[in-house]
């Protein structure tokens, strides 16, 4: 009996030693999956678009770089107004994207007279970094950006928007924003990494988010540096003031409509919600460009002084 019970105890420490290695060989897997610059991001591509290049440069488009705080090379794109504007609209794309594909979405808000500034997030685009950011990292250098456009404008106004991750992006930055931020418009941001991440997990493969997700957090720290629990509209819209818009399709796969009603539960500030019947991930635009670039120039006028 003891022999069998010395068996047993082996036999289970082993099994717990093989499950600690396996969850920790899956969790590196997948998160040079989700977060390396070569992993999904290279394969995936936002339904945004495709860029007109000539648009840009017809349009005295200027390149401006910027570093990280952790040195990190950042680029951008910046687009005066057709007529002298105090207020810029800082332009943020999601996974996979860039700031030129975010064409469609600049003209909507420099047709409207502002300045328009896209940045690169890290490691999309002309900006470095060897791991995406999913927002949390971005949301730092969005400051830093938005720091730069007082910098170059004193006593102008600043209004954001972000779809996807660069919508969470945005979300996340609120609290770090200086007090000229006027509004921000998300569209088919999701409300926490985690719960994104978690998402996938279940949607690509069909599994549960516990215990990898908390390990490629562990990478995410480890390698990424940065925290993927600090990226939640629990934490960052908790406190905030700044008016927020919240655009999202019910029928996003990607990114469920869930996350927008979540993010409307956790802002404390002035808000408002547009639901799309039909819409995928970031095509509420492409819907009904009309109504969406109204509802959004609305949302800006309303706020701009």
């Amino acid at each position: 009996m003891k022999r069998i019970l010395k068996w047993t105890g082996v036999t289970a420490f082993f099994f717990v030693i093989f499950t600690i290695i396996l969850d920790l060989a899956l969790g590196y897997l997948l998160f040079n999956f989700a977060f390396g610059k070569t992993g999904l991001a290279s394969l995936y591509n936002e339904n945004v678009g495709t860029p007109d290049t000539e648009w840009f440069s017809d349009n005295n488009t200027q390149i401006l770089h910027e570093k990280a705080d952790d040195g990190t090379n950042l680029v951008a794109r910046y687009v005066p107004s057709e007529k002298p504007s105090n207020k810029t609209m800082i332009v943020v794309h999601g996974y996979g994207s860039n700031s030129e594909e975010m064409e469609a979405f600049i003209k909507i808000f420099h047709a409207d007279g502002y300045n328009v500034l896209a940045p690169d997030n890290q490691s999309f685009g002309g900006s470095g970094g060897k791991y995406i950011g999913y927002g949390v990292k971005d949301a730092t250098n969005l400051e830093k950006w938005a720091r730069v456009m007082n910098s170059d404008h004193p006593g102008g106004e600043l209004g954001l928007f972000g779809t996807s991750m660069g919508a969470s992006a945005v979300m996340y930055s609120l609290p770090k924003m200086p007090s000229n931020v006027k509004f921000a418009i998300e569209d088919s941001g999701y409300a926490s990494v985690e719960g994104e991440l978690g998402g996938q997990l279940k949607r690509l493969f069909n599994i549960p988010s516990f215990p990898l997700v908390p390990t490629v957090n562990l990478y995410v720290k480890t390698l990424a540096k940065y925290n993927m629990n600090d990226g939640n509209t629990k934490k960052t819209l908790k406190h905030n003031q700044i008016p927020l818009f919240i655009i999202h399709g019910d029928a996003d796969k990607f990114v469920p409509v869930k996350n927008a009603y979540e993010n409307y539960r956790n802002d404390a500030g002035p808000k408002q919600i547009w639901i799309i019947k039909g819409a995928g991930h970031i095509e509420s635009r492409s819907q009904d460009p009309d109504t969406y670039t109204q509802k959004v120039t609305d949302f800006a006028q309303q706020y701009f002084k």
